[in-house]
């Protein structure tokens, strides 16, 4: 819940801060506001009328707040097409980003391809983590639950071996895992 709290005004600030710096109308603004306060039927009401600027980049911070909109309000399909559309326009690739879009997978995955991506979010996240020269550390309880899901997802793709491998490796940075632990040993059987 923690994570979740950080992450809506994280990604709050960001939308914002895109909103300002564009020197974008209204609707970009009220959104954000509508979305700090919780108003989320407003937040996406007004993230809708920027998601449908003639402007790539004001059209791309809007689907990110119709995403965070749909998000908060637990309707995590809407949000991960919303995310998806943000980036396709040039939406700014956040680490921040990734997580909310394999969160929205995880909640809604039905078959492999939904696994597949879901991986691909939660790599592209953690690469952007590794290689990240803004000066912005990404928040490490984000990491570890990206790293987490990462196992996860190989083991519902049964690529055993890579699920086994990325276990190791998570357990060398937090040895007192013990759900991870366990997870290690499930593995060893596989």
């Amino acid at each position: 819940m923690k994570i979740k709290r950080k992450l809506m005004f994280t990604a709050a600030g960001c939308i914002s801060a895109a909103g300002i710096l564009g020197g974008c109308a209204n609707p970009q603004k009220e959104g954000t506001a509508a979305l700090e306060e919780g108003n989320y039927e407003e937040a996406l009401t007004q993230f809708q009328k920027a998601a449908e600027s003639e402007d790539s980049k004001k059209s791309a911070e809007g689907y990110r707040g119709l995403g965070m909109a749909y998000y908060e309000s637990g309707e995590y399909g809407k949000a991960l097409e919303a995310f998806q559309q943000a980036v396709d326009l040039g939406a700014a690739e956040t680490v921040q980003l990734y997580h909310l879009m394999a969160s929205c997978g995880i909640q809604t995955w039905e078959d492999e391809e939904d696994y597949t991506d879901v991986l691909e979010y939660i790599q592209a996240g953690l690469a952007l983590a590794e290689t990240d020269d803004s000066g912005e550390v990404p928040d490490e309880e984000m990491i570890r639950e990206m790293k987490y899901n990462e196992i996860i997802c190989y083991e519902k793709l049964a690529d055993w071996e890579n699920a086994r491998q990325k276990a190791e490796e998570y357990l060398s940075e937090y040895p007192d895992d013990e759900a991870v632990q366990k997870e290690a040993e499930f593995l060893k059987t596989r």
